[in-house]
């Protein structure tokens, strides 16, 4: 295969390799990203919109999950080849408005398949 007709065939399987990032009501995007830690207090007010629309993400490859919300705050590797990704949903140690004791994160966890299959909150220390 010529240089010349491989270029439009590569350009092919990258447009097509990426699946379509879902839209999520009531939820900015940005405000989220920007949160890290938690520490603006934005993510803790919209976390139950994003749960109420968890079959929308459910499928979601890591890499789109971090192009949809951002890197998470925290990996957490499992048996199994399984990976979670916690995102903090109130402010950890990390931001000047924390509070010892117990806060909550949203956990997303995926698959060997790297397919995100579960979504829960847990309190984490």
């Amino acid at each position: 295969m010529k240089t010349t007709q491989l270029i439009p065939f590569i350009i092919f399987l990258i447009c097509f390799s990426c699946g379509e990032v879902p839209q999520l009501e009531n939820i900015d995007l940005k405000k989220w990203k920007e949160d890290k830690n938690a520490c603006n207090e934005y993510r803790i007010g919209v976390v139950d919109d994003l749960l109420s629309q968890k079959d929308k993400l459910r499928g979601l490859s890591q890499n789109e999950m971090i192009n949809l919300l951002g890197t998470a705050d925290k990996h957490q590797l499992y048996e199994r080849s399984q990976k979670f990704f916690i995102y903090y949903v109130e402010p950890n140690e990390n931001c000047t408005q924390y509070t010892e004791g117990y806060i909550k994160a949203l956990y997303i966890r995926f698959n060997s398949l790297d397919q995100a299959v579960d979504f829960n909150i847990q309190k984490v220390q």
